[in-house]
C-alpha cells in the first residue's frame, strides 16, 4: 500500500503531473493530433515554470505555515511532554557514520530546546522507517541520541519507532500515552505540516498544542528573479501541494 502511495505522490506533484502531460502530448503528436499535442506540451511547460517561481513555492507553503504562529522556547506554554514526529533524520546508512540531518531536523533541536527552557517534562519520538529505507534501526532511535546529545537525559525520551505516516504516529503516540501519566503536550513539527498533523493528533483524542518549527516561507522583498525557475522553490511547491492532498484524503479516510 505504501509503495502504492508513494507512486501516487510523484503524480500528483507539480514535476509529476506536468511530465505526464507532456508525454500525452507526445503521444498526441506521435498519432497525428498536432493541435492537442503541441497544447499538452505548451500546458506542461507552462505549467512546471509557474510551479518552479520562487514566488509560487512561498505562496503556497505560506498559506500552509501561516495557519499556527511559530514561538520560541521560552514563549511556549507548559506542558507535560513534546512529541516530536519523524521526517526529521536519517539513521547512520554506510558510508555515513552517523545520522543525516534533514531539512526538517529543526524538530529535533526544538524539541531539546523545549526540554532544556524547562517548557516540558518529558519528549515522546514518533518514527519508523520506511519500507524501502536501508536504514538498520527506527528513526525515532536515531533522533533519541541527537536528543541526548543536545542536552535531554534518556530517561525523559520515550520512543516509538514502528510508525511510518502521520495516522500512524498519532496511533502510535495514543498507545504510549497511558504510559506517560500526561495531560498536555505541545506537538512538534514541520509549520507546514502542523494542519494535518495537528487535526489528525486531536482526532485521535490527544491534548495537543500546536508548536510548529521548520519554517521555510520567509517573508522577502520580491525580486524579479522570483519568476524564474529554481529547483528549490518546485520542491517548496511540491511539499505543499503534498500537504494539500494529504490533508484532504486524510479527511475522507476520517483520520482528522
Amino acid at each position: 500500500m505504501l509503495y502504492l502511495s508513494k507512486l501516487a505522490t510523484v503524480l500528483i506533484t507539480p514535476l509529476g503531473f506536468c511530465l505526464a502531460v507532456m508525454l500525452l502530448g507526445l503521444v498526441l503528436l506521435v498519432r497525428g493530433a498536432r493541435t492537442g499535442g503541441l497544447f499538452m506540451l505548451t500546458a506542461g511547460a507552462v505549467l512546471l515554470w509557474v510551479a518552479s517561481m520562487p514566488v509560487t513555492g512561498r505562496a503556497a507553503l505560506g498559506l500552509l505555515e501561516r495557519q499556527y504562529a511559530p514561538m520560541t522556547a521560552a514563549e511556549a506554554p507548559k506542558s507535560d511532554v513534546a512529541i516530536v514526529l519523524g521526517g526529521a533524520v536519517s539513521a547512520a546508512t554506510p558510508p555515513r557514520v552517523g545520522p543525516d540531518l534533514g531539512e526538517a531536523s529543526d524538530r529535533v533541536s526544538y524539541a531539546a530546546e523545549l526540554y532544556r527552557a524547562g517548557r516540558v517534562k518529558a519528549v515522546i519520538v514518533s518514527g519508523g522507517n520506511l519500507p524501502w529505507s536501508a536504514a538498520a534501526v527506527p528513526e525515532a532511535e536515531a533522533i533519541r541520541s541527537l536528543l541526548m546529545a543536545w542536552g535531554v537525559p534518556g530517561q525523559a525520551i520515550h520512543t516509538g519507532g514502528t510508525s511510518r505516516t502521520t495516522a500512524e504516529n498519532a496511533r502510535e503516540v495514543q498507545a504510549l500515552w497511558p504510559q506517560l501519566g500526561a495531560a498536555s503536550a505541545l506537538l512538534v513539527t514541520s509549520a507546514s505540516h502542523m494542519p494535518r498533523a495537528l487535526a489528525t493528533f486531536r482526532k485521535a483524542g490527544l491534548p495537543v498544542t500546536p508548536a510548529p518549527t521548520d519554517i521555510r516561507a520567509v517573508d522577502e522583498p520580491f525580486d524579479l528573479l522570483d519568476l524564474l525557475p529554481d529547483a528549490g522553490a518546485l520542491k517548496d511547491t511540491s511539499d505543499a501541494v503534498k500537504e494539500y492532498v494529504g490533508y484532504a484524503v486524510y479527511r475522507m479516510r476520517g483520520d482528522l
